[in-house]
C-alpha cells in the first residue's frame, strides 16, 4: 500500500533523473518543486505515454453495474491486467510518478501506529502509476492510482499490518515502463519489490 508520499525537487534534480524530459510549460527553472506530504485526493505530478508532465487526481474512481461508485488509491500488480477499472489503464496509460520518499505506518503491541519514512538510492524515484478518466465531483479528470506488490523484508517489517509496498520503477526502466509495447513480461519485472540493499527507513516522531 502507498498512502502518502513526499516531492521536494527542482528542475535539474528533475531533468537527471528524467533526462528526456523536456517541458519547460509546466516547470519553472528557477523555482524549486516541493509538495511537502502528498495525499490521496490530490492532484499529483505525473510522466505520461507521451514524456509530458501532467497533473492529475490521485484516486482513480469508477461506477459499479449496479450504480455504486469504487475508489481506488492503489492497484495490486498482481491482478492489475484482470480488474476492469484498472485493465485498460494498465494496457494503454501506464504513468511515472515521482517521488523523494514515502511514508508507511507500523503496528505497534498496543495497537498504536509508529510513522515511517522510506527512499530509495536513487534520490529521486518514480513510482508505476497507471491513469484514466474518471468522473470527480461532477466533471471528467484524469486520475492515477499506485501500483503495488509483495513487500521486500524492510517493507515487512514496517507495514506489518498491509504487508504491500509501492512498486518502484529503476531509472532505467522509466521509458520502457511507458512505452505501450513494451512486453508483458518486461513489465512483471520491473513490478517486483526493490532489494533490501535499495531500501532506507527512518522513524518520524509525531
Amino acid at each position: 500500500m502507498c498512502g502518502r508520499y513526499k516531492l521536494a525537487t527542482n528542475r535539474t534534480e528533475l531533468q537527471r533523473a528524467f533526462p528526456w524530459l523536456d517541458d519547460d510549460e509546466y516547470f519553472d527553472l528557477n523555482s524549486p518543486f516541493d509538495r511537502g506530504e502528498i495525499f490521496p485526493g490530490t492532484d499529483i505530478l505525473v510522466f505520461n505515454k507521451y514524456r509530458k508532465a501532467e497533473t492529475v487526481h490521485w484516486t482513480i474512481r469508477d461506477r459499479t453495474w449496479d450504480g455504486k461508485i469504487v475508489s481506488a488509491i492503489n492497484a495490486k500488480a498482481e491482478n492489475v491486467r484482470k480488474v476492469g477499472m484498472f485493465r485498460g489503464s494498465f494496457q494503454n496509460d501506464r504513468v511515472l510518478i515521482p517521488a523523494s520518499s514515502l511514508y508507511e505506518w507500523q503496528q505497534q503491541p498496543d495497537k498504536s501506529k509508529k510513522k515511517f519514512e522510506i527512499w530509495f538510492d536513487e534520490p529521486l524515484f518514480a513510482f508505476a502509476g497507471i491513469a484514466r478518466e474518471c468522473e470527480i465531483n461532477g466533471e471528467r479528470r484524469r486520475c492515477a492510482a499506485i501500483l503495488t506488490t509483495h513487500p521486500n523484508d524492510i517493507f515487512r517489517e514496517i507495514h506489518n499490518s498491509k504487508q504491500r509496498q509501492a512498486v518502484v520503477i529503476r531509472q532505467e526502466d522509466h521509458e520502457k515502463w511507458i512505452d505501450q509495447t513494451t512486453a508483458l513480461y518486461e513489465l512483471q519485472r520491473m513490478m517486483q519489490p526493490l532489494r533490501n540493499e535499495e531500501t532506507h527507513a527512518k522513524a518520524i516522531e509525531e
